[in-house]
């Protein structure tokens, strides 16, 4: 593909010619049937195929009800073709429940909540929750999301001497 730009200097005008070599993109996600974005374009669902890039920087954004969006920078290089897959983690309802008074959860550092009683869609994979009274730590757990799940919270007690 060949662009001619034009560029006015004063009353000049100068034609610069420019020749982009076009790749050959293809692209599987994992499920199927998932919005593919190139640099803020939808260019439709996948699997993509023989869609055009040209090389330099891209923005890929991946969406999908029910998964988790992705978003993938990538600097393509000259070449013949370039082939992605992409894989999305599904999205589960988890329901955290406690019957403790005065906790403060804290999960992957970006959730927080101090009710007895919450509902988060999260991301399959590892997490962590940390759990907090009167601003100490008082546990961390790592916990694993593979399927919609309710976690009831019960404090450790200390046995004291």
């Amino acid at each position: 593909m060949y662009s001619l730009i034009k560029y006015s200097i004063g009353s000049s005008l100068l034609y610069v010619s420019l020749a982009f070599s076009q790749i050959r993109l293809d692209i599987n996600t994992i499920p199927d049937e998932v919005d593919v974005y190139l640099d803020d374009i939808n260019i439709g669902t996948s699997p993509i195929r023989n869609e055009r890039i040209i090389p330099g920087a891209h923005i890929f954004e991946i969406k999908k009800k029910g998964y988790a969006p992705l978003k993938y920078e990538l600097i393509v290089n000259p070449s013949k073709a370039v082939e992605i897959d992409f894989f999305l983690n599904p999205v589960h309802v988890c329901k955290f429940k406690t019957k403790e008074k005065g906790l403060v959860f804290e999960l992957n550092g970006e959730h927080y909540w101090d009710v007895d009683n919450i509902r988060l869609d999260l991301e399959a994979g590892d997490h962590t929750l940390r759990v907090f009274k009167a601003s100490e730590l008082i546990d961390e757990q790592n916990i694993k999301i593979d399927k919609p799940e309710t976690f009831n919270y019960k404090e450790k007690k200390t046995i004291s001497n």
